[in-house]
């Protein structure tokens, strides 16, 4: 009896290896798939990049024990340059967070952490849904460290600055009005439950992330007696074009001006203030010119996103005397 019992205990043991083994070849051959298909057009089957397309085989950021950056970058994409081992890349590295699953991205990452030379230890799909979901406890932090200085702790108003408790904008079902507010800023009086408050609210567009706007607000929405859903990366991304204009002024001021004037009557550079080139009907070649460069115009491809490319392009279209229509991020994508 007792070598019957030996002999099932170590059957269970061998079976459960098998099991394990062939879990991980099945995570292996899945990453491999969603791997051939999204990615190695511009990682190449061998791992080894090309062009502006960084390396992934024997490279420091994928095999790291801290696994964040690497999540981040296929969840929300990154546009360069970024230097790895001594070489800089310009490519954009689109977002995956809405294209492959959890478990997708799990697997890819798992197989280019233990292909082309790599041994890094697999990523699990609760450390992709982590990332992925905003974190109260972020927001929590990023309201006390950015937002504390005008706003109580306690979510309640001072003399200027109205309550965000029980302040009904806060917690509308549609978040966006209260996400272009955060990113833009805002002046002049604001009205809350029938009392007026005067503080200028400043853009927090070239301060926060996306991401950290939507931590920030997913917080405010859910702390004191608010109960309003989560706020994500995407409805910030599209709350609206005041949002995006006010994105584009941004990057023209610190991008643009200095060769076309602040009044886009231009400096060193062509003058975009009434320009035909600028306010064709068709967007096309303007979009390629802030992409590949023309004459003393330099490229922008590789260091602003397409949303920003867009933005800034809006921005142009709409400024001083111009009165043209949006660029959209699609537009700049088909380019």
């Amino acid at each position: 009896m007792r070598a019957l019992a030996i002999i099932a205990i170590l059957f269970a043991v061998l079976t459960a290896g098998l099991s394990l083994k062939s879990s991980a070849a099945t995570n292996s051959s899945g990453g491999a798939l969603v791997y051939e298909v999204r990615c190695a057009s511009c990682h190449q089957a061998t791992g080894r990049g090309t062009g502006p397309f960084p390396a992934l085989a024997h490279n420091a950021d994928v095999v790291a024990s801290d696994t964040q950056q690497l999540i981040a970058t296929v969840l929300e994409g990154r546009t360069g340059p970024v230097r790895i081992s001594g070489k800089q890349y310009g490519s954009t590295m689109p977002a995956f967070k809405d294209v492959l699953s959890n478990a997708e991205i799990a697997a890819v990452l798992t197989y280019v952490r233990s292909s082309w030379g790599n041994r890094a230890p697999a990523i699990s799909e609760d450390q992709i849904a982590a990332a992925a979901k905003p974190v109260a406890f972020s927001g929590a932090t990023i309201f006390v460290t950015t937002c504390g200085n005008c706003h109580p702790s306690g979510g309640g108003a001072t003399a200027s600055a109205p309550p965000l408790d029980a302040n009904p904008h806060v917690t509308a079902a549609d978040p966006r009005p209260m996400l272009a507010i955060i990113v833009n800023g805002m002046s002049g009086a604001v009205t809350v439950n029938n009392k007026t408050y005067d503080a200028p609210m400043p853009s927090w567009h070239a301060r926060l992330s996306n991401g950290d706007v939507a931590a920030v607000a997913t917080y405010i929405r859910s702390a004191w007696s608010n109960h309003a859903s989560a706020v994500t990366e995407q409805e910030v991304g599209a709350s609206g074009p005041a949002v995006s204009v006010a994105i584009g002024h941004s990057i023209y001021d610190a991008r643009c001006a200095a060769c076309h004037g602040q009044n886009g009557s231009g400096v060193a550079g062509v003058s975009l203030a009434g320009s035909a080139h600028v306010t064709a009907v068709d967007p096309g070649a303007l979009i390629r010119t802030v992409l590949v460069g023309r004459n003393a115009m330099p490229s922008w491809r590789g260091q602003l996103s397409n949303a920003d490319i867009a933005s800034v392009l809006t921005y142009i279209r709409s400024a001083w005397s111009n009165k043209a229509a949006p660029v959209a991020e699609s537009a700049v994508a088909a380019q």
